[in-house]
């Protein structure tokens, strides 16, 4: 782990009002997927042993949104510099854990059983992915290719990505995803950089795992009707959305908020004179 992370899609919340310190419960998507605690390597021992994340005396645990305002804060702290992953979004879904938000744009919680501190559980490790968001600048406006996939029992809209191949930087790696997830052999360039997306989730083999996902639009030099969508990785069909029909359809909490951007960006207009053939 270092102390250097890559910028995150970021989500903007309402202003702090003035006067009398307020906490907000954290609601809908204005709370991350991950958030970053500032500590050292001996507290972090002491959680794992005790089997929580507390600071003790009824004092809150404080979560920074990003990994680099963490890292500043643990390395203010006395002993050796760690931040800990918090899988903040399955710690709300599943009610266990209830978030605040202060005046300072901290986060709070009481405390943190270990089960959502990804980077203290057993077999931890980061995953490294990139993906992309086809865009077709049409007579009729900007759409977008997203995939449906499998996922236990229903059918939900995503984006094509998947992990980085060895010496593959995310660009090529998200070029890659796409055309291979889709089916399509027509390569699509990368037209804007997205950001980047962080979200926790459990292996098969119930290991925690965060990934990184580096996110672009991908400029499609036609508005392609035949897919060989990769049906191995569950994938089902591919089709073309609207930006604003592609935010109600995507409703995996951490692509929501890239999707709210990649709705603002063409609809701006800006993008469409880079290269499109629109």
């Amino acid at each position: 782990m270092n102390d250097r992370s890559p910028p995150e899609v970021p989500v903007a919340g309402p202003p702090a009002p003035r006067g009398r310190r307020r906490r907000t419960p954290a609601t809908g998507s204005s709370l991350p997927d991950i958030l970053y605690h500032a500590t050292t390597q001996e507290r972090a021992q002491r959680a794992v042993q005790r089997g929580v994340l507390d600071v003790g005396g009824g004092r809150a645990v404080y979560l920074s949104r990003t990994e680099s305002q963490a890292w500043q804060v643990a390395h203010r702290l006395p002993g050796d510099p760690c931040v800990l992953y918090i899988d903040a979004g399955r710690g709300a879904a599943t009610r266990r854990l209830r978030f605040e938000r202060n005046r300072q744009g901290l986060w709070q919680v009481g405390s943190v059983p270990v089960g959502f501190v990804l980077n203290l559980r057993h077999g931890f490790a980061e995953q490294a992915s990139a993906g992309g968001v086809p865009v077709w600048f049409g007579p009729q406006g900007p759409e977008v290719l997203l995939i449906q996939c499998q996922r236990g029992n229903r059918l939900t809209w995503e984006v094509a990505k998947g992990k980085l191949e060895a010496g593959e930087s995310p660009e090529q790696a998200a070029v890659r995803e796409v055309c291979e997830e889709i089916g399509i052999e027509d390569p699509m360039p990368v037209l804007y950089p997205l950001g980047v997306v962080r979200y926790g989730f459990t292996t098969p083999e119930q290991e925690a795992r965060l990934k990184t996902l580096h996110m672009f639009l991908l400029r499609a030099s036609k508005r392609h009707d035949r897919f060989r969508p990769a049906s191995t990785e569950g994938i089902r069909s591919a089709a073309w959305f609207h930006p604003e029909e592609a935010m109600e359809v995507v409703v995996h909490r951490s692509l929501v908020p890239l999707m709210r951007r990649v709705a603002a960006l063409l609809e701006d207009g800006g993008l469409s004179g880079a290269g499109s053939p629109g």
